[in-house]
C-alpha cells in the first residue's frame, strides 16, 4: 500500500439547517455508531477517514458545519476549500427541504473551481405518517440541479456509505481526469459541474 504521502485528499463540507441530522451521518460513516443524544456542531468541525476508491488511496476530510444562521459566515469560509458538498435536508421537515436552495445558493456564492454536490435527505427511517418530504419531490429537485439524491438514516446503516463514496469517487475521477488533462498540456479538463437549474444536466436519482 502507498505511504499516506501519495494519497489523495478529498474535502466533503456537509452544509444544511441545523439538526437535520449531517453530524449523525458523519459520526455512523466514521465510527460506524448512532446516538439518540442530539449533538450540536459548534462552528465546524471535521473527521479524516482513509478509503480506497477506484484503486487510488484516498483520506476523506470530512467538514460537519454548524446550522445555525449565526455560524453561516463562518462555515461560508470553507466553502472555498471544498471538493465536494453533502446538502442534507430532514425529510421530516420541510421547512429544512425548502432552504436547500438557499445552501445550493452559497455554494454557487463561495465554491472555487470545479465541485460535485450530492442531496441527502436524512432520516428516512421515520414512519411514513412524520414524513413531510416526498422522496419524488427531492429526485426532482437534485434533476433540476444535475446532482445526485440519497435517502439515507444513520440510525439504521442505510445509503450512509454509499452517498459519501459516490460522491468521493466523483471527485476522484474529476481530479484524475483534470491531471491528465494538464499533463497533456490540454486546456480545461474535468467535469463541469456548475449548480445551476438553468445548465444543470438531469441525473438519474440514485436514490435508497
Amino acid at each position: 500500500m502507498a505511504d499516506k504521502k501519495s494519497r489523495m485528499v478529498i474535502r466533503i463540507l456537509m452544509i444544511g439547517d441545523s439538526s437535520v441530522g449531517k453530524t449523525s451521518l458523519v459520526v455512523r460513516y466514521d465510527e460506524d455508531t448512532f446516538s439518540t443524544k442530539y449533538m450540536t456542531t459548534i462552528g465546524v468541525d471535521y473527521r479524516d477517514k482513509f478509503v480506497t476508491i477506484d484503486d487510488q488511496n484516498v483520506k476523506l476530510q470530512i467538514w460537519d458545519t454548524a446550522g445555525q444562521e449565526r455560524f453561516r459566515s463562518l462555515t461560508a469560509n470553507f466553502f472555498g476549500k471544498a471538493d465536494g458538498f453533502v446538502v442534507c435536508y430532514d425529510v421530516a421537515s420541510s421547512a429544512s427541504f425548502d432552504h436547500v436552495r438557499s445552501w445550493v445558493g452559497d455554494i454557487n456564492r463561495h465554491k472555487r473551481g470545479e465541485v460535485d454536490v450530492a442531496l441527502c435527505g436524512c432520516k428516512c427511517d421515520v414512519p411514513a405518517d412524520k414524513r413531510q418530504v416526498p422522496e419524488a419531490d427531492a429526485a426532482a429537485l437534485a434533476d433540476e440541479y444535475g446532482v445526485d439524491h440519497y435517502e439515507a438514516s444513520a440510525k439504521t446503516n442505510v445509503n450512509v456509505a454509499t452517498a459519501f463514496e459516490e460522491l468521493a469517487a466523483k471527485i476522484v475521477r474529476r481530479k484524475l481526469q483534470t491531471a491528465a488533462s494538464s499533463d497533456a498540456g490540454a486546456p480545461g479538463g474535468g467535469a463541469n459541474l456548475v449548480i445551476s437549474p438553468d445548465d444543470a444536466k438531469p441525473k438519474k436519482c440514485a436514490c435508497g
